[in-house]
Formats: C-alpha cells, sequence, structure tokens
C-alpha cells in the first residue's frame, strides 16, 4: 500500500485488517509508545503465537512499523499512513473494477459475518455445525501458521489452544480439510488447493485457489519485511 496516497481499495484492505477485536487491543497498546511482543502479550494476557500472529497481519498491512533495538523488535503505529488514509479519495474506479463480475463482495461478507458471529476476540464460541461456516473458521484459524516452517503436534495445539479447548478437532479438521499436512507427527500449511470431491466443494467459499495464493503470498511478503 502506498503510505501517501492510498485509494478505496487500499483502505477496505486496511480496515479488513484491524476489524478485529485483538487488533484493535493491539493498536491501542502501542499508540500510547512502542511495545515489544513479549510486552504486548503479558499487558493483553494473550499468547505469544497469538501476538506473533496478529501483528504479522498488520505489519503486511503497513499499519504497524517493526523497528530493531538491540536485540529486541519494537511495534510501533504507522501514523504516517493512518493520516495518509483519512485523505482516501471518495470515488475510486480501481475498487469498483475490482467488484465487477467476481462476486467477492458476497463472499467476503459471508467470511466477516462468520467470523465475527463465533469468535468473540480469540476465542471460538462454539465450532459451527455448518459445514460451509465451519471451513471458513478452519480458514481463519490456518492463518496463524507460518506457511514456511514445520509445526511439532504440540506448537500446533499451542496455536488453537487460544481459540478452542477442543483442540484434537479443530487439528484433525484442519488435516482432513487439506488445509495443513501431517507426516509422522509433523505439521505444514499445505502448499496450495487440494483437489475436492463436488460435495466438498459446495462447503467452499469463494475461490480457494486465490485463497492459497493470498496466504502464500502474505507469508513472503511478512518474511521480506523481517530482512
Amino acid at each position: 500500500m502506498d503510505s501517501t496516497s492510498p485509494n478505496i481499495a487500499d483502505l477496505a484492505r486496511l480496515l479488513k485488517v484491524i476489524a478485529d477485536e485483538t487488533r484493535l487491543r493491539i493498536l491501542g497498546a502501542i499508540a500510547e509508545r512502542p511495545l515489544t511482543g513479549k510486552e504486548l502479550a503479558a499487558r493483553l494476557s494473550l499468547t505469544p503465537p497469538t501476538i506473533s500472529h496478529h501483528m504479522r497481519k498488520l505489519t503486511e498491512a503497513g499499519v504497524v512499523v517493526a523497528e530493531s533495538d538491540a536485540q529486541k523488535q519494537f511495534y510501533s503505529l504507522n501514523t504516517k499512513l493512518l493520516l495518509a488514509s483519512r485523505r482516501a479519495p471518495i470515488d475510486d474506479s480501481t475498487a469498483v473494477s475490482q467488484r465487477d463480475g467476481k462476486g467477492t463482495d458476497a463472499d467476503d461478507a459471508l467470511r466477516a459475518k462468520t467470523v465475527r458471529d463465533f469468535f468473540d476476540g480469540e476465542c471460538l464460541k462454539t465450532i459451527p455445525a455448518q459445514r460451509k461456516r465451519r471451513v471458513i473458521i478452519l480458514q481463519h484459524l490456518v492463518e496463524r501458521f507460518d506457511p514456511d516452517r514445520t509445526y511439532a503436534e504440540r506448537e500446533v495445539n499451542d496455536l488453537l489452544r487460544p481459540a478452542h479447548d477442543d483442540v484434537a478437532t479443530l487439528r484433525r479438521e484442519l488435516v482432513d480439510y487439506g488445509f495443513m499436512q501431517r507426516d509422522r507427527g509433523i505439521y505444514q500449511v499445505t502448499r496450495g488447493a487440494p483437489a475436492r470431491s463436488v460435495q466438498v466443494g459446495q462447503e467452499i467459499t469463494g475461490d480457494e485457489s486465490a485463497w492459497f495464493r493470498a496466504l502464500l503470498a502474505n507469508a513472503i511478503r511478512v518474511e521480506s519485511s523481517d530482512r
């Protein structure tokens, strides 16, 4: 995102990233002064993996800036971007063209409503019985994992537990739906959309291949920004 002249499409993406209770709490904390991930975890009573997940989203969107000082990394608000976003033009043809004929607005609305209905901050109120919504929840959860690394089962549990105590069900569903792969107790995010039966395909919201590409692309951008 160009911090000097954001357009409506940029602004929409920015708002989508920060429209999360936990991220708003993080932004409120670092608005007072720059904080490390450890300080944020202690102040907000969240686990370090949870903080890392949300900081990846916020730094990728550009709303948060990470700066190293000795052995510590401090997070602060990108005030230039926030001020520039206030001047985003009301009419933007780019945003309109992104909607034409793709039906992404309806998909995005369903995803946002499902996450809003089933999550209370980091906590998953209940695992949806309706399969279409369960898939959306699983996709939301898999974003907590770095596609470029592997995880022991204990690490998977640690990342899932803040959402729900039934980590075994969530872990199994992530594998059964092909969002993660398991090999001899080691887990990793799947690198692309798996083959789907017609029945399972009907449970997927939107273009799953595009969702996987965005997931991997975000991971690459975050890794590049950390170097």
